[in-house]
């Protein structure tokens, strides 16, 4: 019989009714949603709870406390598979967060979520987690990383999105597509994700990173708050390949010139950033600036990615030895 230990951190999935008639996400201990998951009499599944939280109270250290929790797991062998139940609203980030950071070894683990309260008229939440609970459990998905088990659908925690704020079919990878499907009993997989190098930091409170989005007109003030409060990284989210309002190169500028981490990534849903254009604003001008172009990767994912390389590479990173890390082709540590 399979191990599957469920790592309950709160959210819809673990939400309860309020005195006023809206949800409470969080409230539910992780045992009584377990408790009602049908079709798993054949896995052997513990459930210990680490926060009753609504996903968007979750902070880097709640993620680091989370990540501990699941690498001792696996190092100890005292689990087939893992399955973290989380809120929807930050669930790409957690799990991405983790892909970046657990050496899964053979152990499988998965994130999943619900995007309708356990007691609400056609939830979502026992199928998701009976799902997710198979998939742990199976060999098929042995050597994925770090997955995403919503809708009978299973995604690379690199590449899923949230798409829809209420749909059942609430996650996505869009233009990659998922990795396969929870069919009754039965993991059907049929591709495997690229991954990128481990990320184990020596522990501490990780460097503070913020995302800055352009958009038309934007001005450059949100980037010159974030020089001024000295944070680490920057994660600018430009449009098209890469491309953001020229009033934010000197900005830009002056961050790298002050040791500051500066990526860019693409607002776009898919596709690569890539220094095709010649003009003010543009990525080529950016990198001119000392910024440095990221593909493959939402900005919130950027931003899990890069507050694990600053801290592993002690709070600063050039842009040479950052673009290894973020490198699809590098050698994973399994």
């Amino acid at each position: 019989m399979k191990r599957v230990v469920v790592l309950s951190t709160g959210g819809t999935i673990a939400s309860r009714p309020g005195p006023e008639g809206r949800n409470i996400a969080g409230a539910l201990p992780g045992a009584d949603l377990v408790r009602r998951v049908p079709g798993i009499e054949d896995i052997q599944v513990e459930v210990r709870s680490l926060f009753q939280k609504a996903s968007n109270a979750l902070s880097p250290a709640d993620l680091q406390v989370l990540c501990v929790e699941c690498q001792r797991l696996i190092d100890a062998g005292e689990a087939d598979g893992i399955v973290v139940t989380h809120g929807t609203d930050t669930l790409e980030d957690t799990a991405y967060f983790l892909e970046c950071s657990v050496r899964t070894r053979d152990v499988v683990l998965v994130v999943t979520g619900s995007q309708r309260v356990p007691h609400a008229s056609g939830t979502d939440a026992y199928t998701n987690l009976r799902d997710a609970i198979r998939a742990a459990a199976s060999s098929a998905c042995r050597g994925l990383g770090v997955l995403v088990v919503f809708n009978e659908t299973v995604h690379a925690a690199a590449f899923v999105r949230k798409t829809s704020s209420f749909q059942l079919n609430g996650f996505e990878s869009p233009g990659l597509g998922c990795l396969g499907f929870v069919d009754g009993k039965d993991v059907r997989i049929y591709q495997q994700p690229r991954r990128q190098p481990l990320l184990q930091p020596p522990g501490g409170v990780l460097p503070q990173v913020e995302i800055a989005t352009a958009s038309l007109g934007a001005g450059p003030q949100v980037l010159r708050a974030l020089v001024d409060a000295q944070v680490a990284g920057i994660v600018l989210e430009g449009v098209g390949r890469g491309q953001v309002p020229p009033s934010w190169v000197p900005e830009v500028a002056l961050a790298t010139q002050a040791g500051i981490a500066v990526l860019v990534c693409s607002v776009a849903l898919h596709g690569a950033v890539l220094p095709c254009y010649e003009y003010p604003g543009s990525l080529h001008n950016l990198q001119e600036s000392g910024a440095l172009g990221v593909s493959g990767l939402s900005a919130r994912k950027v931003r899990m990615r890069l507050m694990l390389a600053l801290a592993c590479l002690g709070g600063q990173g050039d842009r040479e030895t950052l673009r290894l890390l973020f490198d699809w082709g590098a050698c994973r540590d399994a």
